[in-house]
């Protein structure tokens, strides 16, 4: 933009630290409202009995994403955090069954991981190195086009991306389930289990997800698994230390109650304390529904975006852990014996029934501050429907056996447990907003799902834009990221 402007950010979650960290590096005039008293959205930690835990996504991977932002700050600038700190870790996670002796071990080495994979179960080397190479051409043909860029402006098609993804377009999973794709190229049953839980990093049902996520796994086995200095909660802390070095005023504690307008532009926000604050331009951060619901009520929502289906939810058990277990890594997943029937049965009844796939995330195994010695700190998650009515304290103590029971009946052995929290659904959109507490906005279980998400710039009011996980180009760490740097452009380019 050829002049400062002023401009409001709705939401400190991730992709409006970043939002807020672009555009006031350009010399606008950035104000961040959140409603909470901290930064960082669902990325929230708590500490319980000397255990820290990150309350919300654990998974890093695009760690250049974090890099390119420091590098949009100069280090002479005065209060500039130290650049971002993280750490490249051999393996992505410890994978269990129940009729498996130990855990497989997904080694960042693919070689490494595909002569594992052989000796365990027979099937050839080669079969699974070739399913990570069309990974990775499935993810660098279709970035330019679907990542980083919008799907919604025309002259995304005008690029040489786009260009490059049309000419090669056979080159791509297009037909079928990713479930069934796994399964016709592994010819394994577990292999294809393993790599149809990709679905759930946007979460979706694989057996109903397009092929086209097979790209996900580019992101743990081509670019990398990656943990930051001193655990996921560092991502917003450095965002917040990033932005306001670079002159933006975030206001925590601070709701917006109205997004302004005025003859078709937007003209600022006023906050919940009844302060307006002029604005040029407005991003909101905010999930889709109680922005249109509440920030914007005089306005026409696009009811057939905000009635699409809701990715999954989680049930979330926090658990501090008494004893050492060398078998567990950072991440790990416990298997459901027939996965089709898990899905099936969160499809149907909103949770994941008797015999759920259960991931641990273990921070202190990486992280030793973050337990007290001797103790281990527990994220414990499972994919439930996004449906904040379902889960009361039965419910919830319900799914609570039946994840003890599959650990003793996968690992050997129940945690011996001396702290807990848990967040539902209904927790999850009560603290972060979410609407019927959905980890990724809307489900990805068609084929023109990426489609459907909700544009990056409004239509209807000049100055109005839109990132986070609710829209596009979804939810998680990277993709949020990557939203944040196309609305910043997108508003460069319109001015």
């Amino acid at each position: 933009m050829s002049e400062p402007r002023d401009v409001v950010v709705v939401g400190a979650g991730v992709g409006g630290l970043a939002t807020a960290v672009r555009m006031a590096a350009r010399g606008h005039r950035v104000t961040v409202l959140e409603a909470a008293d901290t930064v960082g959205g669902k990325l929230g930690e708590h500490v319980d009995a000397g255990h820290r835990f990150d309350r919300g996504p654990s998974l890093f991977t695009m760690p250049e994403l974090m890099e390119e932002l420091d590098a949009l700050v100069p280090a002479s600038t005065r209060g500039r955090p130290t650049p971002f700190r993280y750490r490249t870790l051999d393996r992505s996670t410890h994978y269990f069954w129940e009729d498996e002796e130990g855990p497989l071990v997904a080694w960042t080495d693919s070689e490494r991981f595909a002569q594992d994979v052989e000796a365990r179960w027979g099937v050839p080397s080669r079969r699974l190195l070739r399913h990570l190479a069309t990974s990775r051409r499935a993810f660098e043909l279709t970035r330019g086009v679907f990542l980083e860029r919008s799907l919604h402006e025309g002259s995304t098609y005008c690029t040489s991306a786009a260009w490059r993804l049309l000419s090669r377009v056979w080159q791509l999973p297009l037909l079928g389930t990713l479930a069934r794709h796994n399964a016709r190229h592994l010819k394994h049953p577990k292999l294809a289990q393993f790599f149809n839980r990709y679905a759930t990093y946007n979460g979706s049902d694989p057996h109903r997800a397009p092929a086209m996520m097979h790209v996900i796994p580019h992101l743990e086995h081509g670019i990398g698994t990656f943990l930051p200095e001193g655990g996921m909660r560092a991502i917003p802390l450095h965002l917040e230390a990033l932005a306001r070095a670079a002159g933006a005023i975030l206001l925590t504690g601070t709701p917006a109650r109205r997004i302004l307008h005025e003859s078709g532009r937007v003209t600022g926000v006023e906050d919940g304390r009844g302060a307006v604050h002029r604005a040029d331009l407005v991003v909101s951060n905010a999930d889709l529904h109680p922005t249109y619901r509440n920030l914007l009520p005089d306005l026409e929502a696009p009811e057939r975006i905000l009635g699409q289906e809701r990715s999954t939810s989680g049930v979330i058990f926090y658990w501090g852990v008494r004893g050492e277990h060398p078998e567990l890594g950072l991440h790990n997943i416990l298997f459901s014996r027939d996965y089709a029937q898990e899905f099936g049965s969160i499809a149907s009844h909103g949770t994941p029934g008797e015999d759920p796939t259960v991931y641990v995330n273990i921070t202190s195994k990486e992280l030793p501050n973050d337990a007290p010695e001797g103790h281990e700190n527990w994220f414990v998650l499972l994919n439930v429907e996004a449906n904040p009515e379902r889960w009361d304290e039965h419910a919830v103590a319900e799914l609570r056996g039946h994840v003890l029971s599959k650990i003793e009946r996968t690992l050997g052995f129940r945690p011996d447990i001396v702290c807990e929290q848990v967040l539902d659904p209904a927790t999850i959109e009560s603290a972060t907003g979410s609407w019927r507490g959905a980890l990724y906005g809307a489900s990805s279980n068609s084929a023109a799902a990426a489609f459907l998400r909700h544009r990056n710039r409004s239509t209807n009011l000049a100055g109005l834009y839109f990132c986070g996980g609710s829209v596009h180009p979804g939810g998680g760490i990277p993709l949020c990221l990557l939203g944040a740097r196309i609305v910043d452009e997108l508003a460069h380019a319109e001015s």
